[in-house]
């Protein structure tokens, strides 16, 4: 019985063998991992008055270099409840960002679509001396 099990142990392990070597055929390449970057601060208001329960804060990383047309949105982070000073981390494609532009954050509070506060001032950021933190304080809208 012994001479019939060695033989059929040695196919099976010739045909496990053959199964495992390589047949010509490359594997699908494994995506690589997008890498991100991030601009991190805080954003606050200088009055001492809570904000109603649906306000929001909407920070924005912005592409400001063409003075004649509307600023590019790279990065958005919207925060509710908001409580100050609200932390923030705005998180963004390196390949987006062109050493030559100039980018800035900007923040907000809304309610309703009505804007309760806003940035007056910029902040850049990134590129042109720009680092990848910054600190907003933000100035009362003042109602008509």
């Amino acid at each position: 019985m012994n001479h019939l099990f060695l033989p059929a142990t040695a196919a099976m392990a010739a045909l496990l063998l053959a199964a495992c070597s390589p047949t010509g055929e490359t594997a699908a390449p494994t995506p690589a991992a997008v890498a991100s970057a991030e601009v991190t601060g805080t954003a606050t208001y200088r009055e001492r008055i809570a904000l109603p329960a649906d306000a929001e804060l909407i920070v924005q990383l912005l592409d400001v270099s063409l003075a004649d047309a509307p600023s590019t949105v790279v990065a958005e982070q919207r925060i509710s409840p908001v409580r100050v000073p609200a932390a923030f981390t705005l998180t963004y494609d390196p390949a987006q960002i062109d050493q030559r532009h100039s980018y800035a954050v900007s923040a907000r509070v809304e309610r309703s679509g009505k804007q309760l506060f806003v940035t007056d001032t910029r902040h850049p950021v990134l590129t042109q001396g720009g680092g990848g933190t910054v600190d907003i304080v933000m100035t009362r809208v003042r109602s008509p």
